[in-house]
């Protein structure tokens, strides 16, 4: 089963919602793939929920992050994981400092559709710029899909 984790700092705004879209479109587009599909942070604190505008604008998507919970990127969950996708590059070099064995398997999300550009993150802006993170976020995974698909292999 293809294990894809998305990345940001606390896991608390722009990675749950990558989580749930992700797991939207991967499992529309490739359903007999069985996708396991999840989030953490590079600095994130186990325990903590979405925000509450990243759980009001998911939820005016059609998603509930009612009951994510944050937790911290680990050796384990590195080891397990297919394919991790970073919101910005500074969390993709914290990973490859921590983590040098995954350097193939981690990546920016812009850059799985070949740009370099962060997904910015929301945290204390106005609720507009979390619903603009959400439309950003499902342009590109939904672009990046092909490409997230060949390098798991399925």
């Amino acid at each position: 089963m293809p294990n894809v984790l998305f990345i940001c700092t606390a896991n608390q705004c722009r990675s749950p919602m990558a989580e749930v879209i992700g797991r939207d479109l991967l499992t529309r587009a490739y359903p007999a793939n069985g996708w396991r599909v999840g989030s953490a942070g590079v600095r994130a604190v186990d325990g903590y929920p979405a925000t509450p505008a990243s759980a009001t604008v998911a939820g005016r998507h059609g998603f509930d992050l009612s009951r994510h919970s944050s937790r911290a990127l680990s050796a384990a969950l590195v080891t397990e994981t297919d394919l991790l996708v970073t919101m910005e590059a500074a969390h993709k070099q914290a990973i490859l400092r921590a983590f040098p064995q995954a350097s193939d398997r981690v990546f920016v999300l812009s850059e799985l559709i070949g740009r370099s550009e962060d997904v910015e993150d929301p945290i204390g802006l106005a609720f507009a710029e979390y619903e603009r993170t959400y439309h950003l976020l499902e342009e590109w995974i939904g672009q990046a899909l092909p490409r997230m698909v060949e390098l798991m292999g399925e």
